[in-house]
């Protein structure tokens, strides 16, 4: 690894067995990108299928045989810890039991994962139990620079339907975060579109959907997650010593 850490987030795969193998072709266009950009980790931040389905995780792990780099998973709200568990046997990194969070210590950059999804919703909630976990494990390293992943996005978005269905105990997340300046960025999925905010003092940084794109609702009367047009993609983070994180929008051909 050079002294550059480029980690590759690719976020809302959504896996399905009735697209023709659509989103297969998608994830895989993205893996072949980040193999071109020399990833060095691979993150797939949640919604790693559509509906829970065996046949699915079946196809997604087909997919993910042979990553360019170390991959690693989070689970969304369209995903199911036990078939996780049970598809990626060898993702010994994921704890056998709870929540699907978990800590990278090993590159340059820690990588802290927090699993806040909530089994039949569609909107995330951090426990008080998983905002301790999230406490400590930034605790643990205060001087190493820090990432966060998460699926729901942890600040306010203003989409009439997202904000509806994002992460509820977004107050006590910015309260965790607050108190670890070695947070320097917060990645996180489940919009389907890009998107910058801020929780803290760290940047967030939404990434979209390698299947399709989402529109925006701002105003009473718009079309609710109306599917657009605009290019499907994933996010190529990169870090240096130096100069800390760029984020940089990687668009798929063909969404």
């Amino acid at each position: 690894m050079s002294g550059k850490f480029l980690l590759a987030q690719i976020s809302d795969t959504h896996v399905r067995a009735d697209d023709g193998g659509a989103a297969v072709r998608q994830l895989k266009q993205a893996l072949a990108q980040a193999r071109a950009y020399q990833a060095d980790v691979i993150l797939l931040t949640g919604d790693l299928v559509n509906d829970e389905r065996d046949e699915e995780y079946a196809a997604l792990i087909d997919a993910i045989a042979d990553p360019p780099a170390p991959l690693y998973v989070l689970p969304g709200n369209h995903d199911d810890r036990a078939r996780i568990r049970a598809r990626l046997p060898g993702h010994d990194y994921l704890p056998r039991e709870g929540f699907l969070s978990y800590v990278l210590d090993q590159f340059p950059v820690r990588i802290v994962a927090i699993d806040q999804i909530v089994p039949g919703e569609t909107y995330g909630v951090l426990t008080e139990a998983q905002a301790h976990w999230l406490d400590r494990a930034l605790a643990a390293e205060p001087e190493k620079p820090t990432l966060v992943a998460l699926h729901h996005p942890p600040f306010p978005t203003h989409d009439l339907l997202f904000d509806q269905i994002g992460l509820v105990d977004a107050d006590l997340f910015k309260s965790v975060i607050s108190r670890h300046r070695q947070v320097t960025r917060v990645i996180c999925g489940h919009h389907h579109r890009m998107a910058v905010g801020q929780v803290a003092h760290a940047p967030v940084i939404v990434a979209p959907s390698t299947s399709w794109v989402y529109g925006l609702a701002l105003h009473p009367g718009q079309e609710i997650a109306p599917i657009t047009a605009e290019q499907p993609g994933w996010m190529l983070h990169a870090w240096t010593q130096q100069g800390g994180f760029a984020s940089h929008f990687m668009g798929l051909s063909g969404g």
